[in-house]
């Protein structure tokens, strides 16, 4: 008769333990794979989808293709200051070019350098695109709003594959605005042709200005206000 108790309390110890397992399986977090968006394929119908850039700024090199456009997951600005550089996010907009310094009163000593420059770094996913993709053209679009031609004429753009990557030129041709301001369009075409196909994930771009004469070569651009995107045609 002793012998249904122990057994009765046994069977309960069991339960017990695996309902605190159980239990402390659920209650412990699960590392869950984040979702990878990738843009369709190409299925020789044809598509159109671009943010913000109009599209008369953007003309199809082939028909039938796909147009999809790609925003970047980083936008910085990095300022070379006389004493210390820094990086900045968050800006509504920014001057490419260097400012002059403006001392606060007269008789201010002054011996550094003469202002600052600064420059505007972006990044794109571009395993965001099908590594299959046939790329027939790419732009990397941004909008200016002053000195556009001037822009167009003088500006550095440059890329990397990667942190570690050598920085390289880009952008022949480039396209300004009829105004003083606008979009301007950068072809980057077998930069990320390259891109696509290795799927490279952290693709770096960075636009500068020289140092000119003055404060008239400086260039406002829109970096958060309305941000730059890149636009791919493939196939």
């Amino acid at each position: 008769m002793k012998a249904l108790p122990t057994t009765a309390l046994a069977v309960m110890a069991i339960a017990c333990a695996l309902a605190l397992t159980g239990c402390a399986g659920s209650l412990t977090p699960s590392v869950a794979g984040t979702p990878y968006k990738k843009f369709s394929s190409c299925d020789g119908r044809g598509f159109t989808n671009i943010s913000r850039l109009p599209g008369s700024s953007f003309s199809r090199s082939t028909s039938p293709s796909c147009v999809q456009s790609l925003d970047p997951f980083d936008l910085s600005a990095w300022v070379e200051a006389p004493i210390i550089s820094y990086k900045e996010r968050g800006l509504s907009t920014m001057m490419l070019g260097c400012a002059n310094l403006v001392p606060d009163a007269s008789g201010c000593a002054y011996a550094g350098m003469p202002g600052h420059a600064a420059t505007l770094e972006m990044e794109f996913n571009m395993g965001t695109y099908p590594a299959a993709a046939s790329v027939q053209r790419a732009v990397l679009a941004f909008y200016v709003e002053n000195n556009a031609q001037f822009f167009v004429n003088f500006a550095e753009v440059r890329g990397k594959f990667s942190v570690g990557d050598q920085l390289q030129s880009l952008g022949t041709p480039r396209q300004a605005p009829p105004g003083n301001a606008g979009w301007i369009t950068v072809d980057i075409t077998d930069f990320a042709a390259r891109a696509i196909n290795e799927q490279r994930a952290g693709t770096f771009f960075t636009i500068s200005l020289p140092c000119g004469r003055d404060e008239s070569e400086i260039t406002t651009v829109r970096v958060m206000k309305t941000p730059p995107v890149l636009v791919v045609e493939y196939r």
